[in-house]
């Protein structure tokens, strides 16, 4: 059969895909007039990005927050009607950091945050000034994008660190949001966060779902379908799914899946391409949500708290990572988000010692928890984000420079950074490229 652009096959353009980076695809494309079909193999839309009802509160996977450095997600809320529900919460960047027997109050979202903490002395506050002088200096293009900093890609993120201000300053929001040691990190994602997490932390009220369904309405997507592989055709490509005998022929395809299956499925992608797919490696992060009767405050140095960071310095004998103040998503009482950390190895825990361990090791820290919690849900995420290594972000820059091939092309926040609006980005991106190849 032939579709509206005189093509004989069933689509212009097939997405692989219905994360966030494969629904922006999706959409971008059909605002262009091509007509898409989206398919995912799981059984819910946004991939990571989702948001779980439970007995009266809403529970998120992923994709919680943005700043006002989410240039592209707020012009988004904007379109779909959500800008009014996008709120700050009230503790922003303010976190409580472990340090020794007692909680100290840092500032996350901005540099003077760390320089004024109890946590650190002069000499890490003074190697946090000269680590980040030329963060500050790079003028980043594009704040979803990492190539747009590629220049700083040659060091590790704590290079240049004390011990303890690399523990402090840049561990805590790298183990605790993203489940990745800062010594694994690029300097390149040091200096975009420093520009990316400033001013007011943000969420979607009623949950980032709300975002993923909105910018999926009118989209085709189809879920419970596998991809076995996509391979180039006479005319564009097919699309060959489990359990059927008929291909999807389309002119082009976007892969947005997660970047071991993206190469896995293009077997005879171009080797600088194939190259940055399987190097890409995934955090991984399980938590567990703890229900309270009532409404618990956290507070470091006397002030009040979004979050707790117990850094791998600091674990000790403990399971718990951290802590999130949730009480805004539920409808009564408190909730509270408990992550393990990574020396902990929870991948060899079950549901329920994981979540014994994180309830006790956060009363012995908190005893006013003791008889507060009424219900625990473990939540796991085996592929989380991608972990972006010095030399990484020039791999994906070369990648990018290859693409599309044989109108096959790739989306998901592996090709541009490993937060949402870098999701955004990259589906926006690869709709251009597929868009002009195929005009």
């Amino acid at each position: 059969m032939a579709n509206d652009s005189g093509h004989s096959g069933d689509v212009d353009v097939v997405v692989v895909g219905a994360g966030v980076a494969g629904l922006i695809t999706a959409r971008e494309l059909a605002n262009r007039g091509l007509s898409t079909v989206v398919v995912e193999r799981a059984e819910h839309t946004g991939g990571r990005v989702q948001t779980e009802h439970h007995h009266g509160a809403y529970l998120e996977h992923g994709g919680i927050f943005h700043t006002r450095g989410y240039a592209a997600m707020r012009r988004l809320l904007a379109e779909v009607g959500l800008a009014e529900d996008s709120i700050a919460t009230p503790t922003g960047f303010h976190a409580g950091v472990r340090s020794g027997d007692t909680w100290r109050h840092v500032d996350y979202g901005s540099l003077t945050g760390p320089l004024l903490t109890r946590a650190l002395g002069w000499s890490d506050k003074i190697s946090i000034l000269r680590a980040a002088l030329p963060a500050l200096l790079a003028r980043p293009a594009d704040l979803g994008d990492l190539t747009s900093l590629q220049h700083l890609d040659d060091r590790p993120a704590t290079r240049g660190l004390t011990t303890r201000a690399a523990t402090h300053f840049t561990a805590g929001p790298h183990e605790f949001l993203w489940g990745t040691p800062s010594d694994q990190l690029s300097f390149a994602m040091l200096a975009m966060q420093l520009h990316v997490f400033t001013g007011e932390l943000r969420e979607v009220r009623g949950g980032v779902g709300r975002f993923v369904d909105a910018i999926a309405t009118g989209l085709d997507v189809r879920h419970g379908a596998t991809v076995r592989r996509v391979v180039p055709s006479p005319d564009g490509v097919e699309v060959h799914l489990d359990g059927e005998t008929r291909p999807l022929r389309a002119r082009a395809a976007v892969l947005a899946c997660p970047a071991d299956v993206a190469a896995d499925l293009w077997s005879d992608a171009p080797a600088p391409v194939a190259e940055h797919l399987r190097s890409i490696e995934y955090s991984r992060i399980d938590y567990v949500y703890l229900r309270t009767r009532e409404p618990i405050e956290l507070r470091a140095d006397g002030r009040p708290v979004g979050m707790e960071v117990v850094t791998t310095a600091e674990v000790g004998g403990t399971v718990m990572g951290g802590i999130y103040v949730a009480n805004a998503w539920a409808q009564d009482g408190g909730l509270l988000l408990v992550t393990a950390a990574q020396a902990a190895h929870a991948e060899d825990l079950d549901d329920t010692t994981l979540a014994d361990h994180l309830q006790s090791h956060a009363e012995k820290l908190h005893p006013e928890l003791v008889g507060q919690i009424t219900d625990r849900v473990v939540m796991r995420h085996p592929i989380y984000t991608p972990t972006f290594g010095p030399g990484s972000i020039r791999r994906l820059a070369e990648a990018r420079r290859h693409l599309p091939v044989n109108r096959i092309d790739l989306a998901g926040d592996h090709m541009t950074a490993p937060w949402v609006e870098g999701a955004i980005r990259s589906g926006q991106q690869a709709a251009e490229r597929i868009a002009t190849s195929l005009r």
